[in-house]
């Protein structure tokens, strides 16, 4: 039997079968119900309203014989209109009392069957021309947690209020080609962010935010999308949504200026695992960053689990704001490093055997001892020696192999210029490009140069006058002197101040040089 609520002076709410609680015929008094909804709206916030209720509730009032007042609020079907009431009642009830006085009665039902409509195709599609499906309870959510559709994450839709998405089912529904878990390569470089991965799939919620960072082709991805096959695969009706940060974004947007926000709203806040990709993207998106903060207070309220990755450290990220970086700072922090030869030889072998190629272990120490910046020049060389296999109709090799790789492996072993030293400083550090070459002396600016130095002096074949010329025109007494404080600093452990954070100064030079031989 469906649970309608109704209040009078008590402030508690009274589950009543719909049948005794169903309010008599009356006026109907159209301004007090716009009065009562305004209410109702600041009572709970307008962010909230928006979310659970938008344009899919109806309130009435009706004034009865003998002065009597009865307010109807019509939301939802049967079941999410039993959460809400259980939830917002006590609000509702207030908002009530205020508009239309003490003696009024509060009544909540299930909206007419086009309205309920409404709110399920808003709730798993914010766009007519996105496909959803069919919302369905999740059997071990508790009558704390707010009903939702169990959303199967899509293709993006170009639609006003679209959210793209990108399928996070593919592979538990035998997608082969998407990655896994149990195909992701495990070493000293990676190994705390898999277990940490690993534990967030089994054990939603206990370590929520999750943050992956590393450079660019170290794994983050194959984590992320790994954790969404392997979550469907352990809770077979829970929900996961995978998108990237530009694709948030753009979702939001457009729902923000259509008329979709409450459904994108809906989808991201009731999924049982949320991923986002390139948390850096959302650097100056003040809307966005507020829209990704509430976001994460809500699905933290749940007790749902919410895994991010980055490019950088979170200390690099303090364009995000504080209060968001607070609530990032709340879970879990696991880096990934540029791969280790145990990987990139883990990586080759398993590239192979996916493919059915036979290569032997001198082939494969060759690859991975010459593949050494990131994963997709491992990728890259087997594709390479594939094709080769099959054009000439020969076996692999070693001969074959460094013949077929000499241009790759001549531009994996490229050497490092002081261009590639500064882009590899300024974004580890979050420094504006350009700032390592001006007259700046202020210290946020003067460490980050000397630190440039100091590694330009280690990785580039440059003369010291070169390097001083670049780095804002000083003098090659400019540039000793900095290679000289930097190794004072190291033999002492110091911590150097860059942009607007303070670094262990070996902490800052490793992290520069994963820059560097990620490209």
């Amino acid at each position: 039997m469906r649970n309608v609520a109704r209040v009078g002076t008590s402030n508690a709410a009274e589950p009543l079968s719909q049948e005794s609680a169903a309010p008599a015929s009356g006026r109907a008094c159209p301004e007090d119900a716009g009065r009562v909804g305004a209410a109702f709206r600041d009572q709970i916030g307008a962010e909230r309203h928006a979310v659970w209720f938008g344009d899919a509730s109806h309130v009435e009032v009706l004034r009865q014989d003998a002065g009597k007042v009865c307010a109807i609020i019509r939301v939802g079907n049967a079941f999410t209109q039993e959460w809400l009431c259980k939830t917002f009642h006590r609000e509702f009830a207030a908002a009530v009392r205020q508009v239309c006085g003490q003696a009024a009665t509060a009544v909540w039902l299930a909206a007419d069957p086009a309205v309920t409509a409404a709110v399920g195709e808003a709730a798993a599609s914010p766009s007519p021309a996105a496909e959803s499906t069919p919302a369905k309870k999740r059997s071990r959510r508790s009558d704390s947690n707010p009903p939702a559709a169990n959303h199967e994450v899509g293709t993006a839709s170009r639609g006003a209020g679209t959210l793209p998405q990108r399928s996070a089912a593919r592979a538990a529904q035998g997608n082969r080609h998407a990655p896994r878990l149990d195909t992701f390569v495990v070493g000293p470089s990676n190994r705390m962010a898999f277990a940490a991965i690993e534990l967030a799939a089994s054990r939603p919620g206990e370590m929520s935010p999750l943050i992956l960072h590393g450079p660019s082709g170290v794994g983050k991805t194959h984590l992320l999308e790994g954790i969404c096959s392997h979550f469907r695969e352990l809770h077979p009706k829970a929900s996961a949504v995978f998108l990237s940060a530009e694709q948030f974004t753009t979702g939001f947007l457009q729902a923000l200026h259509g008329t979709g926000l409450p459904g994108f709203r809906r989808t991201c806040r009731s999924a049982d695992l949320l991923v986002i990709d390139d948390l850096q993207f959302f650097v100056g998106k003040r809307a966005t960053m507020m829209e990704v903060q509430h976001t994460v207070d809500a699905l933290h309220r749940q007790g749902r689990q919410m895994v991010f990755a980055c490019d950088r450290e979170l200390e690099s990220l303090t364009e995000l704001g504080a209060d968001l970086l607070t609530r990032l700072r709340g879970g879990m922090t696991a880096r990934l490093l540029p791969p280790d030869d145990e990987v990139r030889r883990g990586i080759v072998k398993s590239i192979a055997a996916r493919r059915g190629l036979t290569i032997s272990d001198e082939v494969v120490h060759y690859i991975a001892a010459h593949m050494t910046r990131h994963t997709r020049e491992l990728t890259g060389a087997m594709n390479r020696l594939e094709a080769t296999s099959h054009m000439l109709g020969l076996p692999i090799t070693p001969g074959m192999a460094e013949e077929a790789l000499a241009d790759l492996v001549r531009s994996s072993a490229r050497s490092v210029r002081l261009g590639d030293i500064e882009r590899a400083v300024c974004s580890a550090f979050g420094i504006e490009a350009g700032s390592l070459q001006s007259a700046q002396r202020a210290r946020k600016i003067n460490h980050p140069r000397m630190l440039a130095m100091f590694l330009a002096r280690k990785h580039t074949p440059a003369a010291l006058a070169e390097i001083g010329s670049y780095f804002g025109r000083r003098s090659h007494s400019t540039v000793i002197s900095a290679q000289k404080t930097i190794n004072e600093w190291v033999a002492a452990g110091s911590q150097i101040v860059l942009a607007d954070s303070t670094w262990d100064v070996e902490e800052a030079i490793r992290r520069v040089e994963e820059m560097l031989r990620a490209g």
